[in-house]
C-alpha cells in the first residue's frame, strides 16, 4: 500500500487548485486523484459560455502566473470575456499540466478511516494511505429531479448536465424547469438546435445577468469601486433584454409550479416531447466508513 500525507479527490479547477497550492510545502506528499476537468467536459452543453467574467474564471495558482491571459498568449486561438466553454477546458488541462502532471486518473470508489488515517480506494490497483483528504468532487453526483417527475422514464424527463450535445432535440417540444442559469442557457442553447423552448418556473420575472446594469459598474465606475458594489462573477439582477430569441424562446405567460405540483394537478398542463429538469443540485453527505 503506498502513501502520501494528503490525498485530493477530483481533478477539476478546485481540485487542481488544491494541489498547486499544497506543493508548494515543502515536505509534503500530495497525491491528486481524477480525471481532469472531466464533469466540464462530458456535462457541460456545447455552445456553452461561461457565466463569470474573466477576472473571475482564472483558476487560482501560488504565484498567479497560470491565468487565462498566460494560457491565451501560450496558445494559439484568441479568444475573450466570456469565456466558451471548449476554451476553458482547454485551460483546466493546461493548469493540469503545469502544476500536476503526475495526476493519478483513477476513480476513488471508497474511503475508509482508522487509526493510521484514510484508506482509499481506486476502482484498480492497491489501495493509498493518507494523512489528511481533500475532497473535490463537485457537484456531478448531486443533480437532483423533483420527485413529481418520478413517474417519467429517463427518456422524457432528464437533467441539463446529462446533456452535452442538444441537436437531438431538433424539431421537438421542450420543456425546462427552472429559471437560473443553466436553464436559461439551455434553453438558449436548444432554441438555436431547432427546439421549440417554453421554461416554467416558479418565480415572477427571469432575471438576465451581464446587461446593462453589470456592464455600467464593472467599465464605468473604475475596478475599485465595482468590486465593492458588484461581485466579478456578475451574480445578481440587471436588465431583462428583449431580444428575438427572449420573444420566441422564452413564454413565461402560461407558467405553473410544477415542482411543486404534479404536472396533472397544474392548471396549464403542456405537451411537450421532452422534459428538461434544471431545479438545481442536492448534496448527500455520508460519512467515510
Amino acid at each position: 500500500m503506498s502513501k502520501c500525507d494528503v490525498a485530493i479527490i477530483g481533478a477539476g479547477p478546485y481540485g487542481l487548485s488544491a494541489s498547486a497550492h499544497l506543493r508548494t510545502l515543502k515536505g509534503l506528499d500530495v497525491q491528486t486523484f481524477g480525471e481532469p476537468m472531466s464533469f466540464w467536459s462530458r456535462n457541460m452543453p456545447i455552445g456553452m459560455f461561461l457565466r463569470s467574467g474573466w477576472a473571475a474564471s482564472h483558476i487560482a495558482d501560488p504565484n498567479q502566473s497560470l491565468t487565462l491571459d498566460a494560457y491565451r498568449e501560450s496558445s494559439s486561438d484568441y479568444f475573450s470575456s466570456p469565456v466558451p466553454l471548449e476554451r476553458f477546458i482547454e485551460y483546466g488541462l493546461w493548469y493540469q499540466r503545469q502544476t500536476v502532471p503526475g495526476l493519478d486518473q483513477r476513480k476513488i470508489i471508497r474511503i475508509e478511516h482508522d487509526a493510521m488515517g484514510f484508506q482509499l480506494f481506486p476502482e484498480e490497483g492497491e489501495a493509498v494511505l493518507a494523512r489528511h483528504v481533500v475532497i473535490a468532487v463537485g457537484i456531478g453526483s448531486f443533480a437532483w429531479r423533483p420527485p413529481e417527475f418520478a413517474v417519467l422514464p429517463n427518456s422524457l424527463a432528464t437533467h441539463t448536465s446529462e446533456h452535452r450535445d442538444f441537436r437531438r432535440f431538433a424539431g421537438k417540444q421542450v420543456i425546462v424547469i427552472g429559471s437560473g442559469q443553466s436553464a436559461l442557457e439551455s434553453a438558449a442553447l436548444l432554441h438555436e438546435d431547432g427546439a421549440e423552448v417554453e421554461i416554467i418556473a416558479r418565480s415572477s420575472q427571469i432575471r438576465w445577468l451581464g446587461g446593462v446594469v453589470s456592464r455600467a459598474i464593472h467599465s464605468g465606475l473604475g475596478p475599485r469601486i465595482s468590486k465593492l458594489l458588484y461581485a466579478p462573477t456578475d451574480v445578481g439582477p440587471a436588465v431583462i433584454s428583449n431580444s428575438e430569441l427572449a420573444q420566441e424562446s422564452f413564454d413565461t405567460s402560461r407558467r405553473c409550479a410544477m415542482v411543486d405540483r404534479a404536472p396533472e394537478e397544474c392548471a396549464h398542463t403542456p405537451r411537450p416531447d421532452d422534459y428538461v429538469c434544471r431545479p438545481g443540485w442536492r448534496a448527500n453527505k455520508c460519512p467515510a466508513r
